[in-house]
């Protein structure tokens, strides 16, 4: 009889008894497993009365009904008033960017001081006699930052309130 082989060997009558949980397992093949179904089912009706619990019905946002004011009304009389036109300065650099010069609306000659631009942002003001006509700032692309400030302190100084700096469109 030999012990460490599992082989039978000749003249070796002993009875080997495989149990039933043994055999059950080595019979397993792919039509044994199942998926759980039960946990899946369970989660699709705690979503489903989820949403059924937290929905609202509301009115579509086409169908609010709404009033405007009368014709007589203060907001009536704000809105009939057009914006003021804004003034605008360009900046433009010199060759070799070391100076630039300002123009600014209503001034057909190029300003190359900054204080001189102030003063005629100073006297604009008193012309027009409201702080909030809009300044717009229009830096060229190759502009030293510090001319674009420049312009910028110049308006503060002016008492205007509504800066601002854009884009030029070419």
């Amino acid at each position: 009889m030999a012990i460490s082989s599992k082989k039978p060997v000749e003249g070796d009558e002993t009875v080997h008894h495989i149990t039933p949980s043994k055999k059950r397992k080595k019979k397993k093949g792919p039509a044994d497993m199942q998926i759980q179904m039960t946990p899946m089912i369970d989660v699709t009706f705690q979503l489903l009365l989820f949403f059924i619990m937290t929905f609202e019905f509301r009115e579509s946002e086409g169908m609010i009904p709404g009033t405007l004011p009368s014709k007589g009304s203060i907001a009536q009389q704000v809105r009939d008033e057009l914006p003021p036109d804004p003034i605008t300065i360009k900046v433009i650099p010199s060759a070799n960017r070391l100076s630039a010069s300002y123009e600014l609306t209503g001034v057909g000659v190029a300003i190359t001081s900054v204080k001189e631009l102030g003063a005629l942002l100073v006297a604009r003001q008193e012309q027009i006699g409201s702080k909030e006509v809009p300044i717009m700032i229009f830096p060229n692309q190759d502009v030293p930052w510090g001319f674009v400030v420049e312009a910028f302190n110049q308006a503060k100084k002016a008492n205007f309130t509504k800066i601002g700096f854009a884009q030029q469109i070419m």
